[in-house]
């Protein structure tokens, strides 16, 4: 298991939890507007977690990506009943396979079953928060499953391999920093780069840093700058998070 990565069983406990409350939250309302996504409610966020479920079943029970997705009657499901047949699916198709079985992914580096565990947990722990703050009932997401988190995002979603070659409409002339919890990322995002390195000595020109929670959403762009710490020149940090939108959207 890679360093830092949690356990399997915290991650099926935390999509098990997360899938609830978010379950819970449509039931409370479906109709209800998602304040840091435009144009979505909660319904779209429980058919959205609904489709990324299914879609990880046929990517784990195939060893390929499922093409073409989704299907056509996904568009007519009531979302409540969707996602719980969703995250039923997907805990059977968990079964079936051991963490560190060969899968297909988008990762570089890791072609695991543990990947899409990870993923999965991360992915409904971000949207139970936004049907959360459509129903203004945010609760807090664990220090240990935010701080993985924010190594996923950088790691994962934002790194690339080295000798890859990378574009940008938002070039970054700067190293940026992003700390938490006692530890520290160093971003590398110039125009032609984007590598992620967790040596804590390598001096960054701009830096967020605050409580996991706080940094892991606002990487995600959930939460605004009055949430973290920054240090260094605002054009810097804006570019970052442009960068950062640009690998996750």
């Amino acid at each position: 298991m890679p360093a830092h990565r949690l356990d399997p069983d915290r991650y099926f406990t935390l999509i098990d939890d997360d899938t609830e409350r978010l379950t819970a939250l449509g039931e409370r309302g479906l109709q209800a507007p998602v304040p840091c996504l435009d144009g979505w409610d909660v319904a779209e966020v429980l058919w959205h977690v609904a489709v990324v479920y299914e879609h990880k079943v046929r990517v784990m029970a195939d060893n390929a990506w499922p093409d073409p997705w989704p299907p056509a009657d996904f568009e007519d499901k009531a979302e409540i009943e969707f996602l719980r047949q969703a995250k039923a699916d997907l805990f059977e198709e968990f079964s079936r396979h051991a963490p560190d079985e060969q899968t297909t992914t988008f990762s570089a580096d890791d072609n695991t079953i543990a990947f899409w565990i990870r993923r999965m947990a991360l992915e409904v722990a971000v949207h139970r928060y936004d049907a959360e703050l459509a129903h203004a009932d945010p609760t807090p997401i664990p220090d240990d499953e935010a701080l993985d988190g924010v190594d996923e995002l950088l790691h994962v979603m934002l790194a690339t391999d080295k000798s890859a070659d990378v574009s940008t409409r938002s070039p970054v002339d700067a190293l940026v920093a992003v700390e938490s919890a006692g530890r520290r990322w160093v971003c590398d995002v110039r125009a032609n780069r984007l590598t992620v390195s967790d040596d804590g000595s390598t001096a960054a020109a701009a830096t967020v840093c605050g409580e996991p929670m706080a940094v892991f959403l606002w990487l995600w762009g959930r939460v605004d700058d009055h949430s973290v710490e920054l240090s260094g020149r605002s054009e810097i940090m804006a570019a970052f998070r442009d960068r950062i939108a640009e690998r996750t959207q």
